[in-house]
């Protein structure tokens, strides 16, 4: 028996013939199975502000974590009209929706052999605080104390403007008086203002017009009269 080293040329070069047509035959999806499809995760808190760090997953398998962008770019493999369950985990100061969404694989009909245009889903983070920015323009309420909740926060300057910022959970109601105990003789006393904060970082406007009430005219002193008694 002849070792491979003495086979004819022709033979050992037939041989790297079929055996390169299987290897390349091997690497090549099988005839019933679904080409990949890309996917674009976008994770936001808002719509145009992206959320880096948060985790996406895949039917429970994690695919990638997001960037400073809030994208996560990944590819799934999967048969046609399968249902896959999206799912992530946001970072520190947010919160995921209980909803979680689905996605259902559909079969691509390209031209040329073309692979399926890239899908984009958006996720959302929900912040669990958002930002209360308040502005107070006081006509004719000059150095006035501004109290939040109570609170002293800023003192109106000399054109009745004063400005200050907190941030708080959704739905938090916020009281903002302007306190008029130095200034006795401004109408109304001491007024206040109830706001509730959205889902949203919000800016309150706080249009406040003073009336100065008029001094009391002073009564000159009557003269002392003597009546004279017989």
């Amino acid at each position: 028996m002849r070792r491979p080293s003495e086979w004819p040329v022709s033979v050992t070069s037939r041989a790297i013939v079929v055996l390169s047509a299987v290897a390349l035959a091997s690497c090549e999806l099988p005839p019933d199975a679904e080409p990949p499809v890309s996917i674009v995760f976008v994770v936001e808190s808002d719509p145009g502000v992206p959320v880096p760090k948060a985790r996406v997953f895949v039917d429970g398998v994690p695919v990638g974590e997001t960037d400073s962008n809030g994208r996560v770019d990944a590819e799934i493999n999967g048969q046609s009209r399968q249902r896959l369950e999206i799912s992530h985990d946001c970072p520190d100061g947010h919160d995921a929706p209980s909803e979680r969404k689905a996605l259902r694989l559909r079969k691509f009909e390209g031209v040329d052999g073309s692979r399926p245009p890239t899908m984009e889903i958006t996720l959302r983070c929900r912040p669990l605080k958002r930002l209360a920015a308040f502005v107070v323009r006081a006509s004719d309420g000059l150095d006035l104390p501004v109290l939040l909740d109570g609170e002293l926060v800023a003192r109106t300057n000399g054109s009745g403007v004063a400005h200050f910022s907190i941030r708080g959970a959704p739905g938090t109601e916020y009281v903002v008086q302007l306190e008029t105990r130095e200034r006795p003789r401004l109408r109304p006393r001491s007024p206040t203002h109830l706001f509730t904060l959205p889902d949203a970082d919000e800016i309150f406007v706080i249009n406040q017009a003073f009336d100065l009430e008029k001094e009391p005219r002073r009564r000159g002193r009557r003269p002392t009269r003597i009546t004279k008694i017989e």
